[in-house]
Protein backbone atom coordinates (compact mmCIF):
# COMPACT_ATOMS: atom_id res chain seq x y z
CA UNK A 1 0.00 0.00 0.00
CA UNK A 2 1.28 3.32 -0.95
CA UNK A 3 1.17 6.58 1.40
CA UNK A 4 1.64 8.83 -1.73
CA UNK A 5 -1.06 10.84 -3.05
CA UNK A 6 -2.00 9.78 -6.14
CA UNK A 7 -1.29 12.05 -9.34
CA UNK A 8 -3.67 10.41 -11.88
CA UNK A 9 -6.78 11.07 -10.35
CA UNK A 10 -8.32 13.73 -8.85
CA UNK A 11 -8.89 13.73 -5.43
CA UNK A 12 -12.03 15.34 -4.24
CA UNK A 13 -13.88 16.75 -1.39
CA UNK A 14 -15.90 13.86 0.19
CA UNK A 15 -18.44 16.10 1.90
CA UNK A 16 -20.96 16.03 -1.24
CA UNK A 17 -20.77 12.34 -1.06
CA UNK A 18 -21.38 12.45 2.11
CA UNK A 19 -24.45 14.73 2.20
CA UNK A 20 -25.63 12.41 -0.55
CA UNK A 21 -25.50 9.16 0.68
CA UNK A 22 -27.32 11.26 4.25
CA UNK A 23 -30.11 11.98 1.34
CA UNK A 24 -30.62 8.73 -0.37
CA UNK A 25 -30.64 6.16 2.77
CA UNK A 26 -33.31 8.74 4.80
CA UNK A 27 -35.19 8.88 1.70
CA UNK A 28 -35.03 4.61 1.26
CA UNK A 29 -35.81 4.49 5.34
CA UNK A 30 -39.00 6.58 4.83
CA UNK A 31 -40.65 4.87 1.72
CA UNK A 32 -40.37 1.79 3.56
CA UNK A 33 -43.08 2.74 5.73
CA UNK A 34 -45.93 3.15 2.84
CA UNK A 35 -46.64 -0.59 2.74
CA UNK A 36 -47.71 0.03 6.33
CA UNK A 37 -51.73 1.18 5.39
CA UNK A 38 -54.70 0.42 6.94
CA UNK A 39 -57.33 -0.65 4.35
CA UNK A 40 -60.21 1.52 3.68
CA UNK A 41 -62.75 -0.65 5.08
CA UNK A 42 -61.74 -1.46 7.94
CA UNK A 43 -61.32 2.71 8.88
CA UNK A 44 -65.17 3.14 9.56
CA UNK A 45 -66.07 -0.40 10.64
CA UNK A 46 -64.83 -0.60 14.78
CA UNK A 47 -62.72 -2.11 16.76
CA UNK A 48 -62.38 -5.34 15.99
CA UNK A 49 -62.07 -4.84 11.87
CA UNK A 50 -59.10 -2.35 13.21
CA UNK A 51 -57.38 -5.69 15.06
CA UNK A 52 -57.75 -7.64 12.34
CA UNK A 53 -56.50 -5.02 9.91
CA UNK A 54 -53.45 -4.53 12.27
CA UNK A 55 -52.98 -8.57 12.69
CA UNK A 56 -52.66 -8.90 8.39
CA UNK A 57 -50.28 -6.05 8.49
CA UNK A 58 -48.21 -8.02 10.88
CA UNK A 59 -45.77 -9.59 8.14
CA UNK A 60 -45.25 -5.77 6.58
CA UNK A 61 -44.36 -4.65 10.18
CA UNK A 62 -41.39 -7.22 10.21
CA UNK A 63 -40.80 -6.71 6.94
CA UNK A 64 -40.24 -2.99 7.95
CA UNK A 65 -38.18 -3.08 10.87
CA UNK A 66 -35.93 -5.47 9.39
CA UNK A 67 -35.40 -3.34 5.88
CA UNK A 68 -35.54 -0.01 8.84
CA UNK A 69 -32.68 -1.67 10.19
CA UNK A 70 -30.37 -3.19 7.75
CA UNK A 71 -30.67 0.49 6.32
CA UNK A 72 -29.16 2.16 9.80
CA UNK A 73 -26.40 -0.60 9.67
CA UNK A 74 -25.21 0.34 6.23
CA UNK A 75 -25.47 3.85 7.09
CA UNK A 76 -23.32 3.32 9.97
CA UNK A 77 -20.93 1.43 8.13
CA UNK A 78 -20.55 3.99 5.58
CA UNK A 79 -20.26 6.55 8.44
CA UNK A 80 -17.59 4.80 10.11
CA UNK A 81 -15.90 4.29 6.59
CA UNK A 82 -16.13 7.88 5.77
CA UNK A 83 -14.77 8.82 9.23
CA UNK A 84 -11.33 7.73 7.93
CA UNK A 85 -11.46 9.56 5.12
CA UNK A 86 -9.99 12.74 4.15
CA UNK A 87 -10.65 13.39 0.54
CA UNK A 88 -12.46 10.81 -2.27
CA UNK A 89 -10.94 9.44 -5.73
CA UNK A 90 -13.49 8.31 -8.85
CA UNK A 91 -13.03 5.17 -7.63
CA UNK A 92 -14.40 5.19 -4.60
CA UNK A 93 -16.94 7.15 -5.31
CA UNK A 94 -18.37 4.71 -7.51
CA UNK A 95 -18.34 2.08 -5.06
CA UNK A 96 -19.81 4.57 -2.65
CA UNK A 97 -22.70 5.29 -5.44
CA UNK A 98 -23.28 1.03 -6.19
CA UNK A 99 -23.99 1.54 -1.76
CA UNK A 100 -26.32 3.67 -2.62
CA UNK A 101 -27.75 1.96 -5.41
CA UNK A 102 -28.74 -1.03 -2.86
CA UNK A 103 -30.20 1.19 -0.55
CA UNK A 104 -32.42 3.08 -2.32
CA UNK A 105 -33.89 -0.78 -4.15
CA UNK A 106 -34.63 -1.65 -0.76
CA UNK A 107 -38.03 0.05 -0.77
CA UNK A 108 -38.86 -1.60 -4.09
CA UNK A 109 -37.55 -4.86 -2.79
CA UNK A 110 -39.17 -4.94 0.59
CA UNK A 111 -42.71 -4.02 -1.16
CA UNK A 112 -41.97 -7.90 -3.52
CA UNK A 113 -41.84 -9.76 -0.74
CA UNK A 114 -44.07 -8.19 0.85
CA UNK A 115 -46.55 -8.61 -1.70
CA UNK A 116 -45.47 -12.33 -3.02
CA UNK A 117 -44.40 -14.56 -0.19
CA UNK A 118 -42.82 -16.92 -2.79
CA UNK A 119 -38.68 -17.96 -3.37
CA UNK A 120 -38.85 -15.05 -6.36
CA UNK A 121 -39.94 -12.77 -3.80
CA UNK A 122 -37.60 -13.86 -1.43
CA UNK A 123 -34.53 -13.79 -3.88
CA UNK A 124 -34.98 -10.26 -5.22
CA UNK A 125 -35.27 -8.76 -1.05
CA UNK A 126 -32.14 -10.72 -0.27
CA UNK A 127 -30.39 -10.22 -3.49
CA UNK A 128 -30.73 -6.57 -2.64
CA UNK A 129 -29.05 -7.39 0.82
CA UNK A 130 -26.41 -9.08 -0.84
CA UNK A 131 -25.79 -6.25 -3.50
CA UNK A 132 -25.39 -3.80 0.13
CA UNK A 133 -22.88 -6.40 1.72
CA UNK A 134 -20.87 -6.94 -1.26
CA UNK A 135 -20.79 -3.22 -2.10
CA UNK A 136 -19.49 -2.01 1.66
CA UNK A 137 -17.15 -5.03 1.10
CA UNK A 138 -15.44 -3.75 -2.10
CA UNK A 139 -15.43 0.24 -0.44
CA UNK A 140 -13.85 -1.05 2.71
CA UNK A 141 -11.24 -2.90 1.30
CA UNK A 142 -10.68 0.38 -1.69
CA UNK A 143 -10.69 2.73 1.43
CA UNK A 144 -7.53 0.46 3.43
CA UNK A 145 -5.79 -0.21 0.58
CA UNK A 146 -5.50 3.33 -0.15
CA UNK A 147 -4.13 4.97 2.87
CA UNK A 148 -3.52 8.38 0.94
CA UNK A 149 -7.28 8.83 0.97
CA UNK A 150 -7.14 8.55 4.71
CA UNK A 151 -6.89 11.61 7.77
CA UNK A 152 -5.85 8.81 10.00
CA UNK A 153 -5.27 4.80 9.73
CA UNK A 154 -7.40 2.62 8.66
CA UNK A 155 -6.23 -0.57 11.02
CA UNK A 156 -6.55 -4.00 10.39
CA UNK A 157 -8.78 -4.63 13.54
CA UNK A 158 -11.30 -2.05 11.65
CA UNK A 159 -11.18 -4.01 8.89
CA UNK A 160 -11.71 -7.01 10.11
CA UNK A 161 -14.99 -5.39 12.06
CA UNK A 162 -16.11 -4.35 8.53
CA UNK A 163 -15.83 -7.71 7.12
CA UNK A 164 -17.25 -9.93 9.15
CA UNK A 165 -20.43 -7.67 10.38
CA UNK A 166 -20.98 -7.32 5.93
CA UNK A 167 -20.28 -11.02 5.29
CA UNK A 168 -22.09 -12.32 8.24
CA UNK A 169 -25.28 -10.13 6.54
CA UNK A 170 -24.60 -11.53 3.36
CA UNK A 171 -24.64 -15.45 4.99
CA UNK A 172 -27.96 -14.20 6.33
CA UNK A 173 -29.27 -13.00 3.85
CA UNK A 174 -28.67 -15.75 1.62
CA UNK A 175 -30.02 -18.19 3.94
CA UNK A 176 -32.74 -16.70 3.67
CA UNK A 177 -33.75 -17.84 0.21
CA UNK A 178 -33.98 -21.43 0.92
CA UNK A 179 -35.49 -21.24 3.84
CA UNK A 180 -38.91 -19.30 1.75
CA UNK A 181 -39.20 -22.49 0.27
CA UNK A 182 -40.22 -24.53 3.37
CA UNK A 183 -40.90 -21.39 5.35
CA UNK A 184 -43.39 -19.09 2.85
CA UNK A 185 -43.69 -15.93 4.28
CA UNK A 186 -41.76 -16.93 7.70
CA UNK A 187 -38.33 -16.71 5.98
CA UNK A 188 -37.54 -13.35 6.71
CA UNK A 189 -37.15 -13.83 10.42
CA UNK A 190 -33.89 -15.60 10.07
CA UNK A 191 -32.67 -11.38 9.43
CA UNK A 192 -32.96 -11.15 13.54
CA UNK A 193 -29.85 -13.29 13.22
CA UNK A 194 -28.48 -9.53 12.43
CA UNK A 195 -28.51 -8.85 16.24
CA UNK A 196 -25.13 -10.75 16.60
CA UNK A 197 -23.80 -8.66 13.61
CA UNK A 198 -22.46 -6.26 15.90
CA UNK A 199 -20.89 -8.78 18.98
CA UNK A 200 -19.37 -10.70 15.51
CA UNK A 201 -17.25 -7.57 14.45
CA UNK A 202 -16.45 -6.57 17.85
CA UNK A 203 -14.68 -10.25 18.26
CA UNK A 204 -13.39 -9.94 14.69
CA UNK A 205 -11.38 -6.66 15.76
CA UNK A 206 -10.26 -8.51 19.30
CA UNK A 207 -9.13 -11.28 17.22
CA UNK A 208 -6.96 -8.64 14.92
CA UNK A 209 -5.79 -7.12 17.35
CA UNK A 210 -4.51 -9.67 19.25
CA UNK A 211 -2.21 -11.33 15.99
CA UNK A 212 -1.25 -7.96 15.25
CA UNK A 213 0.59 -7.75 19.31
Amino acid sequence: MSDSVSTTSPQLSKHRIEALADGIFAVAMTLLVIDLRIPEAARHAGEAALRNALLELLPNMISWLISFFVLANFWIANHRLYSFVRQVDQSLLWLTMLVLSGASLLPFASAVDNQFASLTGQAVYSGVMVLLGSATLLQARYIYRHPELCSHSFDPPAYAAVMARSLGLIVIALSAIPLSITMPGKANLVFFLMAGLRPLGSWAERRSAQKAA
